[in-house]
Parts: structure tokens; sequence; C-alpha cells
């Protein structure tokens, strides 16, 4: 009997928690347009419930903070500016097959486990992983340019003036 009991507190409970579950969590129609001043003052906590789908998904605490900081920007007229650098394969290719870069006229900074950092040219790097010299991409750290000693893409400096990415946003065709 004592089973019966809880059984029907239990339901009792969550009746009552249906009936007032729109009092305390408000949703917004992802037909309705989210009014961008009210959204931008609020803080994370007194944010609205968006509903995503027809059976009541909701926006993530994470997402809707990207989604204020995302109107924010758009209220104030700020642009966002991307500062994410192109990976290191798609620096190394660009410069072994434009016909505007001379591969010998560049050489990798990788960081050596033992070392510190070393420098290879390009034109010697090994992509075979079955290969001695194999160094993994995620070791290197930079390009240099031989002709005139200049560092045109810097993983921790985040400058890429190879395509232009990155905090230089220059693009610089040898």
């Amino acid at each position: 009997m004592a089973s019966k009991t809880s059984a029907q507190n239990m339901k009792t409970l969550g009746s009552e928690i249906e009936s007032h579950k729109d009092e305390a969590f408000p949703r917004i129609s992802t037909t309705e347009t989210p009014d961008l001043e009210y959204l931008s003052s609020t803080s994370e906590s007194d944010l609205p419930q968006v509903s995503l789908s027809r059976r009541g998904g909701t926006l993530s605490k994470a997402k809707a903070k990207r989604a204020r900081k995302e109107n924010q920007r758009s209220l104030s007229g700020q642009q966002a500016i991307s500062t994410s650098l192109r990976p290191v394969h798609d620096v190394m290719n660009r410069i072994r097959h434009d016909v505007d870069f001379r591969v010998s006229d560049y050489v990798v900074g990788y960081k050596d486990r033992h070392i510190g950092i070393m420098e290879r040219a390009l034109e010697d790097w090994s992509f075979g992983v079955e290969d001695e010299e194999f160094i993994p991409l995620h070791r290197v750290v930079h390009f240099k340019r031989i002709s005139d000693d200049h560092i045109v893409w810097d993983r921790e400096k985040r400058v890429d003036e190879i395509f232009g990415s990155g905090m230089s946003g220059e693009q610089d065709d040898d």
C-alpha cells in the first residue's frame, strides 16, 4: 500500500509541476522575434528558454549566452572579428602548390621534444607516417621565408601572412 501512495503522490506532484511550468519557465517560439534589448540586458539566469523544436527542446545556457553576445554586437554596430588561424596543412599545401610561392624559400619551425625549436626546409619535410624523420603537424610553430628571414605564419603570435587569417589580417603573397 505504501507503494501505491507514493505513486499517487508522484503523479499529483507531476501534474502540479506541469500546470505551473509555463509560469516558471517562459518559452519563446522560434517563429517569434525575441526582444534584442531584453536579451542584451538580462543576466544568464534571467534568460528565457528558447524552443528549438516542436517537441519543446530548449537552448542551453552557453548557446543563449552566445546569442546574447551576438545580439549585443549587432546592437552596438560592431563586427565580429575572427582570429582563427588557418591550419598548418593548409599553409604547407599553399606554399608547396601555389605558383606565387617558391617552396625552396621557406623553412618550417617545429618543436622538438628534447631540443626545443628546430627548423627544416619545407622541401625536405616528410609527410609519410612510417618515415623515420616524420614530425607531426601539431608540433609546427612557424613558417619562415629564408630570403628576408621573415616569419610568415606563427602559431603562438597568431600571424598568418599566407592566407591573411589570425591576428595579421593582411595577405602577403611573396
